[in-house]
């Protein structure tokens, strides 16, 4: 993650830090001025952390820096930290969420859980745990959920951890699967303000933020989801370029991938398995078959991944010109077909 916007996630969070302390001792304008605030500064700013934060979702540090921020906290709480206490729950589950995105394959699979979880969120919330922790052990939920002030009142609105989890899954789903990370943000975060102003402005007790979250993904990703799914015969993975001794060709399947490597079966017959570790630059480690061959590229489209190997320095003369810029536009073609 560079410089800068470590910068920019500190100062956002000591921004958001410092409202949170401060909020009881604003001004207290009213209902819809009090959404209005919400709306446009405290959500924005709060779910705008999960963008800035999004590079780490490939760190192989994630869960384990989740984890520990959930321990610590629980020792927040006990010592009365509440803002802190906050902040860390927030930060937890936007960690774990990132790691969680690691057991999905493509983007299909984030695409039926974006489909189903909606529906298991609003039965939980309306007759199920949810509307028992909510209605039966408030002080519960409170504790768990992640609390956004409300101007010049000690109350709050709150997000669940799954809402937090599943926001930045999402998020992070969007940049590593090439869609669209702003609209998602955004569409996401409209929906969430708009369940929130509905819950605000009627007898509801608690309307479910987990379909807000789910749809918000899908509205913004959708055409090019269904797309990907129209090409769901090819060959998820596909290894293809020159090396100074070999060229590759290879149709190949994932069976492994994590922060720290990514496992293809090739489907020639026997079938090779093929490694990504990644390097330094920006490139990746290629072995095939247990045999090295060299650096490449890795372009992680929508739904499927296209390994160019590269060579250790400039190809021999005797690839024609024409035939490594038909190479070039073959490559363009098949990250094409997986996005």
């Amino acid at each position: 993650m560079s410089r800068a916007r470590w910068a920019a996630l500190v100062l956002l969070t000591a921004a958001v830090a410092a409202y949170t302390a401060s909020a009881g001792h604003l001004w207290d304008a009213g209902l819809w001025a009090d959404l209005l605030f919400l709306s446009l500064v405290v959500f924005p700013a709060t779910l705008g952390l999960l963008w800035l934060a999004l590079p780490l979702h490939a760190s192989a540090a994630a869960l384990p820096a989740g984890l520990t921020l959930a321990a610590l906290s629980v020792l927040l709480r006990l010592a009365e930290l509440d803002v802190l206490f906050n902040l860390a729950k927030l930060f937890a589950f936007m960690l774990i969420g990132y790691w969680f995105l690691t057991w999905f394959e493509n983007v299909a699979w984030v695409a039926v859980v974006a489909a189903l979880i909606p529906w298991v969120d609003a039965a939980s919330v309306w007759k199920g745990p949810t509307e028992y922790v909510v209605e039966e052990q408030p002080q519960v939920f409170d504790n768990v959920s992640v609390a956004f002030r409300v101007p010049g009142e000690n109350s709050t609105a709150n997000l669940g951890p799954p809402d937090i989890l599943f926001a930045a899954l999402f998020l992070a789903a969007a940049r590593r699967f090439s869609l669209r990370i702003g609209w998602t943000w955004f569409a996401i975060t409209a929906l969430i303000l708009a369940t929130l102003i509905v819950a605000a402005t009627t007898d509801v007790s608690g309307l479910p933020a987990l379909p807000a979250v789910a749809f918000g993904f899908l509205l913004a990703n959708g055409d090019l989801i269904w797309r990907g799914l129209r090409r769901r015969g090819l060959a998820p993975a596909r290894i293809y370029g020159r090396t100074n001794s070999d060229f590759y060709d290879l149709e190949a399947d994932v069976i492994e991938r994590s922060p720290s490597r990514i496992v293809l079966l090739t489907r020639e017959r026997p079938p090779r398995t093929a490694s990504l570790e990644p390097a330094p630059a920006g490139v990746f480690r290629l072995t095939i078959a247990k045999q090295d061959a060299g650096m490449a590229l890795v372009h992680d489209l929508p739904n499927g991944i296209v390994v160019i190997p590269q060579p250790d320095a400039v190809l021999p003369h005797d690839v024609h010109p024409e035939q490594l810029a038909a190479d070039e536009a073959k490559v363009e073609r098949l990250k094409l077909e997986r996005r």
